[in-house]
């Protein structure tokens, strides 16, 4: 496959994104879902994902009048400079907030279930010191080691949930519909979140080889991440059934009682150097993403020296919350609620906009000549 030097190819942009939303099955996703919905958990996904589909299209489609450009050319293109600026800025809060958040949910979980000795700071220093390192040197040093780690971090995340089966009980996804068909329908149009990182994904559409690759490696990650969130939370269910509620991060709790028999009784530290390596990823593209949108609303060409000092800005947010449960009961579903609709609304009011000023009629004139 011939590549552009200092581009990404399809290969290094698919891994990036599957990384990036599919490690959501690894976290406490599955045990939110639910809470919402009980054992139909597994089917928002896979719905939320359709109902997505629609604003995230028509943002791809107006994107395409406007190649190799990222999204934040494109919002200050279409709704102008004052309100683009602001509309960019609220994305950039949005996205800081929400990382801050993220990232902080990793360290619980490193904390509580491998390093609980070893304070907060700590163990948050030394994750944003090496995604900082990562990010500095740049997303296509980033997509290389994706590229690298994802069948590592694919084939990792499915014989966990294979072993897992030693003690599940399939009786536990009846009744099939959970609380009915059409609350399904309520919670799975009020869980857009899960696929809001795609959202983002669009400022690296100047990095790939072409808009080809990136619409196209966009919608085969998309449909990866909806399937395997999907599947794995099936999986939780059935191990865990009504108890999965009451579990923080089912997915460690599935890898501390799984083992390869006798002889192999505890193997959960092959999956969590997968895992912390996977989180490193994340938050390095993350990083570099957030670095961009600053340095384009602000018109500071040299962003990546911005990327130390947004790591700071993590670890001061991140550190705010006194206590896991602060983290996810209330900031972070309280940043997820708005996060999801927010950009729907967003790709909507920009195609909308696309369509009254005939950006699509010149384009396809532009392509008749």
């Amino acid at each position: 496959m011939n590549q552009q030097p200092g581009k990404l190819g399809i290969r290094e942009y698919v891994s990036i994104a599957i990384l990036m939303v599919g490690s959501k099955a690894t976290e406490d996703t599955p045990g939110v879902l639910f809470s919402k919905v009980q054992n139909a958990a597994w089917m928002i996904p896979v719905l939320s994902a359709g109902i997505f589909f629609i604003p995230f299209f028509l943002l791809l489609k107006t994107m395409s009048l406007f190649q190799g450009k990222n999204l934040f050319f494109v919002i200050q293109k279409l709704l102008g400079k004052y309100i683009g600026f602001f509309v960019c800025l609220v994305i950039f809060i949005m996205t800081l907030v929400g990382i801050s958040l993220d990232s902080r949910l990793y360290i619980n979980i490193i904390r509580a279930f491998y390093f609980r000795t070893t304070p907060v700071l700590v163990l948050y220093a030394l994750l944003m010191a090496v995604c900082a390192y990562g990010a500095k040197r740049g997303i296509q040093h980033v997509g290389s080691v994706a590229y690298l780690l994802i069948i590592y971090a694919i084939t990792g995340l499915f014989f966990a949930l294979g072993l897992s089966t030693q003690d599940s009980n399939i009786q536990a996804i009846l009744p099939i519909w959970g609380p009915g068909k059409i609350e399904i329908i309520k919670k799975s149009s009020q869980s857009l979140n899960l696929f809001a990182d795609f959202f983002l994904l669009t400022m690296l559409i100047p990095y790939l080889t072409s808009s080809k690759d990136f619409r196209k490696g966009t919608w085969i990650a998309y449909i990866y991440v909806s399937i395997q969130i999907s599947v794995a939370t099936l999986f939780f269910i059935c191990m865990l059934d009504q108890t999965l509620e009451g579990v923080g991060y089912p997915f460690h709790t599935a890898i501390r009682y799984i083992s390869l028999g006798s002889y192999i009784p505890n193997i959960e530290i092959l999956f969590f150097i997968i895992w912390i390596v996977s989180a490193f990823i994340r938050f390095t593209a993350f990083l570099y993403i957030n670095a961009l949108m600053f340095g384009h609303i602000f018109k500071i060409k040299d962003f990546e020296f911005l990327i130390p000092s947004l790591a700071t800005i993590y670890i001061l947010i991140g550190i705010i919350p006194e206590s896991p449960i602060d983290i996810g009961l209330e900031l972070k579903q309280m940043v997820q609620t708005v996060v999801g609709p927010l950009f729907a609304a967003i790709s909507l009011i920009l195609w909308l906009s696309a369509l009254l000023k005939g950006e699509f009629k010149h384009a396809k004139n532009k392509n008749n000549r």
